[in-house]
């Protein structure tokens, strides 16, 4: 999946100021340099935040179910979640993206 994100978020950026939607990366990995040599081991080509401590967690888990790690979710501008769907995400990404 995230092959395909790094993908569709090329296609996004093409569109230069026209770009429809902004994908962020919120880890969980125990260490700084976990997270670290994930987004460059996965070419992430997205801005990325580290999930910490409880308070995090639950100020995560407020947008509603997320079916958390690993998952995507679509949040519309005002940060309400518009789906928890993997397949209808990246459909919707994609369609964003101009196919």
């Amino acid at each position: 999946m995230t092959k395909q994100l790094v993908s569709l978020n090329d296609k996004n950026l093409a569109l230069g100021d026209n770009a429809k939607f902004q994908l962020i990366l919120v880890g969980y990995d125990q260490s700084k340099e976990g997270n670290e040599g994930y987004l460059t081991s996965k070419g992430i080509n997205f801005p990325a935040v580290k999930v910490e401590g409880r308070d995090s967690v639950k100020s995560l888990l407020s947008i509603g179910e997320t079916g958390f790690i690993p998952n995507i979710v679509l949040l519309d501008a005002s940060g309400k979640m518009v789906s928890n769907d993997r397949a209808e995400v990246l459909e919707k990404l994609t369609e964003l993206a101009g196919g």
